[in-house]
This record gives structure tokens, C-alpha cells and sequence, in this order.
């Protein structure tokens, strides 16, 4: 049965010391990730969360974002990521559309308790996912990694795996549904055991959640910057040798025209992904002149040129 664990569960048994995933200084393997994922899901299910319930996570980029990815396909519930860029009352929709019973949410985004204190109602924990201590009274998720682990509950198939919203309207996901997304990002993109990818979009969107799997599905390595800022990316990509990442063409015009651009070795980087967006073709001509090795990818996997 499709399942979006077997993906952690394969590159566990392949390579189980290699490194997983990189985010800051912190560097995990795939024995300390899969070990981490099999606790929070433990710590979930004494919150009563289990098969069908819905788990929505308001947060940035981290390798914390990852392993709840798993925790809750874990448990067989279901992931429902929220745009970090809209306002209270959005999320408020969503969170009672989807019927989250649990709310992760990271410091940038904790202005939001307030404005919708007394709003969540169908929410039963909210859960702090962030490096800097929570707020009094919150759980917060590295506490969840001391409990501990439990079995991989066994979803997959047709049980919903995610629900997605693009607007006021959510696109439920299942295993099966999730895993060919994956499958297919694998294939077009040549991921492999070598990829080292960067989580420089939002993992809350839906591309990005399918090259996530696609990626562990591969064997490969996960980078994560909290949001996309310039420099920070050039530093990642040139320290941590970065052959892939999904980029808007708006980001790599940015990064292009960063004024310290050429400081930064950028060798590794095999492939940028663009998704549907186009590329202009004065842009496409400064990729060529500045970064003469790498392909462009559109959303079909097709080469842009």
C-alpha cells in the first residue's frame, strides 16, 4: 500500500548515518530523524491524535516542519499547511474548515494567539514548533521528542495524507495521491542519493510539499532556510553544496543581482526549479551568462531554455 512513510522508512534502511537534513548548525542523520519522527508521533497520540484527525502546522521553514510531515503520516492523521502570509481570519477559515484538533506555530507567527484566542474552536493544543523557548503554559515540540516512539501506524492508500488551501477552498490529498506527486518530482527532476536540496520556497505550499517526500523518497539530503532572503541562500548553497532548490523567478533575480553574487562558490548547484511560472527571457539570458552550468526546470520537469 502507497504510503508517504515508506519513503523515511526506505532511506532509513538504506543509509541510516547519513545526514538527513541541515538547518543552521544543526545536522541530523536519518536514524536521529526517523527516531524523532516515531516520538512526536507518540507524543500526538497521547493528545488523542490519530487516523483521520487533522494536525495543521503555521510556521517557517525548518527540519522541525519535516519531521511533523512524517509524525503526522505516522499516526495516519493528516497535515493541513497554512500560508504564512495571510491574515487572522484566513486562518481562522481554515482551521475550523479543516477541523484541526492541533496547532504548531513558530514565533513569527505567535502574533496570531492572540487575534484568535477563542476563535480556534475546534482546535484542542496549541503546539510551539520553534527554537526559542515557548510561550508559558505551551507545549513545545521538542519536548514531544522525549516520548516515546511508537509504531508507524500503517496509513496509506486512499487516506487522506494532506489538506491544502489556496484561498478559502481546501484540495484533500491521499496517500496514494501525495506519493505519485513525489514519485513523479523524483523522476523529472533527477533527484538521487546525492541531491542535496534547499527548502528556500514555502514548505506550506503544495509544490514544495511533493519535492519534501520527493526528495526523502530519493535518499537524499534536506537544507532549510526559515524564509528566502538573498544572502543567506548564496551562504547555504556554497556551505552545504546545494544541487537542487525550487525558486520563483522573482528569487532568481534576486539572487543573481545580489551585489556580492560573485563571492559565493555556487558549483554544486546542479538545477533551479521555477514551477509553472515563466521565465522572461531577459532573465533566462542573465542565468546563462552568470550560471552557465545549472538547468532551469519548469513544473512539468521540462528543461527551460
Amino acid at each position: 500500500m502507497d504510503a508517504l512513510t515508506q519513503g523515511l522508512r526506505r532511506a532509513f534502511e538504506l543509509k541510516p548515518d547519513a545526514q538527513s537534513t541541515s538547518f543552521a548548525p544543526r545536522r541530523r542523520t536519518w536514524r536521529q530523524t526517523i527516531d524523532r519522527v516515531g516520538r512526536v508521533a507518540g507524543a500526538l497520540e497521547t493528545l488523542d491524535v490519530g487516523h483521520g484527525d487533522r494536525v495543521a502546522i503555521l510556521a517557517q521553514n525548518t527540519d522541525r516542519y519535516l519531521e511533523l510531515m512524517y509524525a503526522v503520516a505516522w499516526v495516519g492523521a493528516a497535515l493541513v499547511p497554512i500560508n504564512t502570509g495571510i491574515d487572522a481570519s484566513r486562518i481562522e477559515h481554515i482551521l475550523a474548515d479543516s477541523r484541526a484538533v492541533v496547532l504548531f506555530i513558530d514565533g513569527t507567527m505567535a502574533h496570531h494567539l492572540t487575534d484568535l484566542e477563542g476563535r480556534m474552536h475546534e482546535v484542542r493544543e496549541a503546539i510551539w514548533i520553534d527554537d526559542i523557548a515557548s510561550p508559558e503554559g505551551m507545549l513545545h515540540y521538542e519536548d514531544m521528542t522525549a516520548y516515546e516512539p511508537v509504531p508507524d501506524r500503517g496509513a496509506g492508500g486512499t487516506d487522506l495524507a494532506g489538506l491544502f488551501y489556496d484561498g478559502t477552498a481546501g484540495t484533500a490529498l491521499t496517500h496514494t495521491e501525495m506519493l505519485a506527486n513525489a514519485d513523479r518530482a523524483m523522476t523529472v527532476n533527477g533527484f538521487d542519493g546525492s541531491t542535496v536540496y534547499l527548502h528556500a520556497s514555502p514548505m506550506f505550499e503544495l509544490a514544495e510539499d511533493a519535492l519534501s517526500f520527493a526528495v526523502t523518497l530519493a535518499g537524499g539530503r534536506h537544507v532549510f532556510v526559515p524564509r528566502f532572503e538573498p544572502r543567506e541562500v548564496l551562504q547555504i548553497v556554497a556551505i552545504d553544496k546545494v544541487t537542487h532548490a525550487q525558486l520563483l523567478p522573482d528569487m532568481i533575480d534576486q539572487l543573481l543581482s545580489h551585489p556580492r553574487f560573485g563571492e559565493f562558490g555556487l558549483s554544486s548547484l546542479k538545477a533551479i526549479l521555477h514551477g509553472a511560472r515563466p521565465v522572461p527571457a531577459v532573465l533566462l539570458q542573465k542565468v546563462h551568462e552568470k550560471l552557465p552550468c545549472i538547468r532551469l526546470i519548469d513544473g512539468d520537469g521540462q528543461p527551460t531554455s
